[in-house]
């Protein structure tokens, strides 16, 4: 055990409260291990290991990348560390310049950035399953205000009206994305160290765009955390909003019929088709904005510098991003399966504003068209379907396909320098 006080080891009880749950840990096993492989480059070209130690240490390392897939131990820092030391003496000079404060900050990133790049292209399927369903099934039905039918639209808007919504997010979590792209790798304890290493080259290993200068600021734990869930929250609410839709529109004479495989059965009632994959959607979608919410109470008090409160947010951070991405992966062939019904009623009353805009064309002034038509209740119908619409995607599809492959890239870099 390496957490002990200046007198004495902790107690076992201290030592299993302060512990984070094995399943946390392993996440962050990968990204710990790639770490480490830059970390002792670095130490290395600095003159603190000897060609042979960084041999050493990037054979056990990369091994341990291959091989482990589950953390023993205390934590995943200690679990490293202990394993590679085993295998060679090198192993103690590992954690020459850091602290576990920095080790958490970075592999927190790596994870963030890994997470973020696999969750935009989910949202990019996603954006694309509701553009097939509006260009292909896009047939005419009331829009709503106040929860009455009132103008024309057609369910080819209402689709890509959640895809222009998505499309936003997808801004967002770029925007997030380059600030969570920022090395805190030297930051120490949150003050730095008094030996001369290179950020600058760990940095680049890494595969950040740039690295986080003040080291006080890198040890607040939190913010980054905060800002994607605040961004993955403005996901699930779109989200929140889109299954209330389709379970409203979905009722008895609605233009929604939801595919068999998504609905669930009653255990008295035989007839049913329960929309319980959209019920939780709702709900989870609570449970990530609680997280959110959570994560800014346990950071907003905390002073500056490393404060073990912020260990808790990386359970909010994983269940968040686990949310998000197990509901767009439910939702998203929902909609690739979703049908029109046959049979909905539309009232006429729907055209009213459409009657008073022709009258407009042939001389009546506004109001005088306005009230005429409330009071015949004389409608012109017509038949003609709105054409979806939304925001361009831009560069945002090759923007998410480059970071990936940088990603996979910086990874297959460490290990297979590892491998010479």
């Amino acid at each position: 055990m390496l957490w002990e006080n200046t007198d004495h080891s902790a107690s076992e009880a201290t030592l299993q409260y302060t512990m984070e749950p094995k399943e946390f840990e392993n996440r962050f096993l990968p990204y710990d291990v790639l770490t480490n492989l830059a970390h002792v480059t670095m130490l290395h070209r600095q003159g603190f290991l000897t060609e042979g130690e960084l041999a050493d240490l990037r054979e056990a390392l990369t091994d341990l990348y291959h091989e482990a897939d589950e953390v023993e131990g205390e934590d995943v820092h200690t679990f490293v560390e202990e394993r590679v030391t085993e295998r060679t003496e090198a192993g103690k000079k590992m954690h020459l310049a850091r602290s576990r404060n920095d080790q958490i900050f970075v592999d927190t990133r790596l994870f963030m950035k890994d997470a973020t790049i696999d969750l935009a292209h989910r949202l990019l399927e996603f954006v694309a399953a509701l553009d097939a369903f509006a260009a292909e099934k896009n047939v005419l039905i009331p829009g709503y205000t106040h929860q009455q039918q009132a103008m024309p639209s057609s369910t080819g808007l209402w689709a890509s009206s959640y895809a222009d919504a998505l499309v936003d997010d997808l801004r967002s979590l770029r925007a997030t994305y380059r600030i969570v792209d920022s090395n805190p790798l030297g930051a120490a304890a949150s003050y730095g160290t008094s030996l001369d290493i290179d950020r600058d080259l760990t940095t680049e290993l890494l595969g950040f765009s740039t690295k986080q200068h003040n080291p006080i600021y890198c040890s607040n734990r939190g913010k980054q955390e905060l800002q994607l869930l605040q961004t993955l929250d403005l996901v699930m609410l779109d989200v929140q909003k889109l299954a209330e839709d389709l379970i409203n529109f979905s009722e008895d004479q609605q233009f929604f019929e939801l595919p068999e495989e998504y609905c669930t059965g009653s255990s008295i009632m035989p007839q049913k088709r329960n929309p319980d994959i959209l019920e939780l959607a709702r709900a989870k979608a609570e449970e990530v904005s609680a997280g959110k919410e959570t994560i800014r109470r346990i950071i907003g008090k905390l002073p500056s510098g490393y404060n073990r409160d912020s260990q808790q947010t990386k359970k909010h951070l994983i269940e968040g991003i686990d949310t998000v991405r197990a509901t767009l992966d439910i939702l998203t062939p929902l909609i690739e399966a979703l049908e029109l019904s046959d049979e909905f009623t539309v009232d006429e009353g729907i055209f009213a504003a459409y009657t008073a805009n022709r009258k407009v064309q042939e001389g009546m002034a506004f109001r005088d068209a306005y009230h005429e038509v409330k009071e015949s209740e004389e409608y012109e119908v017509h038949d003609d379907v709105a054409d979806p619409v939304r925001q361009p995607l831009d560069d945002l599809p090759a923007f998410w396909d480059d970071e990936r492959e940088a990603f996979d890239a910086m990874s297959e870099r460490l290990l297979t320098a590892s491998a010479e």
